[in-house]
């Protein structure tokens, strides 16, 4: 294997989701020293997973060898993802002006949901017109 091979193997399969984990725990303790009611931890949670997961699969396609972990994920990301964004999104509903944290979240989780049911009626009219 290429020192290149190597070091981009570090970098997707290792520094990228260690990066994602570190970011997530330092954004959960600034909630909790700020004294955030209600921190939205779990719902963060969800969100660095999908969101982070969308970044590993680019990184896997533009930098690494493209398996079937990487397929199970995008699988994921594409079939489930857009059901639990929009599960965390009414979660948080009615505590979206608690903080900054719970709206980002929010927009966040709507975002995605968004995006997803906008690509899929894409895919449907292409689908359709070529078909």
């Amino acid at each position: 294997m290429s020192v290149s091979k190597i070091i981009a193997m570090i970098g997707v399969n290792l520094l990228a989701p260690a990066l994602g984990v570190i970011v997530f725990v330092l954004l959960c303790r600034r909630m909790q020293r700020m004294n955030i009611q209600s921190s939205p931890d779990v719902q963060c949670a969800f969100l660095f997973l999908t969101y982070g997961g969308w970044l590993m699969v680019l990184l896997t396609g533009l930098f690494w060898e493209w398996s079937g972990i990487a397929s199970l994920g995008a699988f994921y990301l594409i079939l489930v993802a857009p059901f639990v964004m929009a599960g965390v999104a009414l979660s948080l509903r009615r505590s979206y002006g608690l903080s900054v944290f719970h709206r980002v979240a929010f927009i966040a989780s709507i975002v995605y949901s968004g995006l997803a049911v906008g690509a899929l009626r894409v895919w449907l009219v292409f689908h359709f017109i070529a078909g």
